[in-house]
């Protein structure tokens, strides 16, 4: 299936996803160096760490109240804040006035939007979805971040330090085409039944929030799933903690094959390998799907995973820039394969009655596992390379265990679905 074929919702929503994650990976990833210059670092270390917590506790709610008053009210809501926390921050940035305190706190706040509004949009494509085509959405949908990520990295990092008024002018003025579109072009997708399947169970109220957290957080299939998960995306999460820190300070003047003359030191070395798995990734995602028909997914999963572990524990001890990019090289063809299968194989355990809420705490797995892979840096302080290297491998190779421990009654689910739909 092709993009045009998608539904409406889903071909409008993969372009303002697109734009949006654009606009916010050119400002907020910088802002950490912004406010580290003009706050101190302890201010830049404590804001991160708000903002984090800000963002799981807003999806929590965003969950919530998408499964109550609809996706489309979520996203209005959700977008509608970030509009008015971009248009602030270029106030606030502007050549007649200055505050970087409020930048802070509308940082802060426009990290909220996304979790109001994040897991109504993941609850929206499954809305409009089927099984034969969620791979494909995910696959585009990937995709298209990436390249937004990779697109956004180079503007923002030109333009940051000199343009910041006119960066958050310009993701001022995205803001509001995306809540313009939202507005007027998407359409609602919850479906009827949700609703009136709550009132009735509940006539005299709608189920509170803890009610509906507690039943989700009751499923123990979908609990294993996302345990699983922030332990497999943790060792990715690493590049940007114990092994960038690592291969800053072991690699120094080191040829890039034995006997060459060309050399590269390790904090180079570790914006190619960035580069390298965001070029990776936008260059080959698109054709993976094909390469890979016919198939079993599940099994290809699970070994798409172990190289993704098997590719990133070697970046942690290993000391070799080929061999690095190599399996840098590895590790990504294994996350673009394993991404996709693992986001549709997600919806045979949300239940219809509750899909934002489920997607909700989905939504929190990056999160949860750049918190784990902080964890690794202060452990990495007391242990060798080598010695990390089997403590990342034991956790990537833990997640893939628990994740196998669940695809059999994910797959029956799945084919009972088929079948029904036959």
């Amino acid at each position: 299936m092709t993009f045009f074929q998608f539904h409406p919702n889903v071909r409008l929503r993969i372009a303002l996803s697109f734009l949006t994650n654009i606009l916010s990976n050119m400002v907020i990833p910088f802002m950490s160096i912004y406010f580290a210059r003009t706050l101190g670092t302890t201010i830049a270390g404590t804001a991160t760490t708000i903002s984090i917590a800000v963002a799981l506790i807003s999806a929590t709610i965003g969950g919530h109240y998408a499964d109550r008053v609809g996706r489309k009210k979520m996203m209005l809501i959700g977008e509608g804040v970030a509009l008015l926390a971009y248009t602030i921050m270029t106030f606030a940035n502007s050549p007649i006035w200055h505050s970087a305190a409020l930048t802070l706190i509308m940082t802060v706040i426009s990290t909220a939007s996304w979790g109001l509004s994040k897991p109504a949009v993941e609850a929206m494509l499954i809305d409009v979805s089927g099984p034969d085509t969620r791979k494909a959405i995910y696959r585009i949908n990937y995709w298209s971040n990436n390249l937004a990520i990779s697109v956004a990295g180079m503007i923002g990092g030109f333009f940051f330090s000199d343009y910041l008024f006119e960066l958050l002018f310009v993701a001022s003025g995205m803001s509001l085409v995306a809540l313009l579109v939202t507005a007027f072009f998407m359409t609602e997708t919850m479906p009827a039944e949700v609703t009136s399947g709550e009132e009735e169970a509940h006539p005299s109220k709608r189920i509170s929030m803890y009610h509906r957290y507690k039943e989700v957080l009751s499923d123990r299939r979908f609990l294993i799933y996302l345990i699983s998960s922030v332990l497999i995306v943790s060792v990715e999460m690493n590049l940007n903690g114990y092994i960038g820190i690592r291969l800053a300070q072991d690699i120094h003047h080191t040829p890039w094959f034995p006997g060459m003359s060309a050399t590269i030191d390790g904090l180079p070395l570790v914006g190619v390998l960035r580069t390298e798995n965001t070029l990776a990734v936008v260059l080959l995602s698109l054709f993976v799907g094909r390469l890979l028909k016919g198939n079993s997914d599940t099994r290809m999963m699970l070994f798409a995973m172990f190289l993704n572990v098997a590719g990133y524990t070697y970046l942690v001890f290993g000391s070799q820039p080929i061999m690095l990019m190599l399996l840098m090289l590895v590790a990504t063809i294994g996350e673009l394969t394993y991404v996709p299968i693992k986001q549709a194989l997600l919806v045979q355990l949300v239940p219809d009655h509750a899909r934002s809420s489920y997607m909700a705490l989905s939504s929190m797995t990056n999160r949860v596992a750049i918190m784990l892979s902080g964890l690794n840096m202060i452990i990495g302080g007391f242990l060798p390379s080598g010695a990390m290297a089997l403590f990342i491998l034991l956790t990537g190779v833990a997640g893939i265990g628990l994740m196998a421990t669940i695809l059999p009654s994910l797959k029956e689910a799945e084919q009972k679905v088929h079948h029904a739909a036959v």
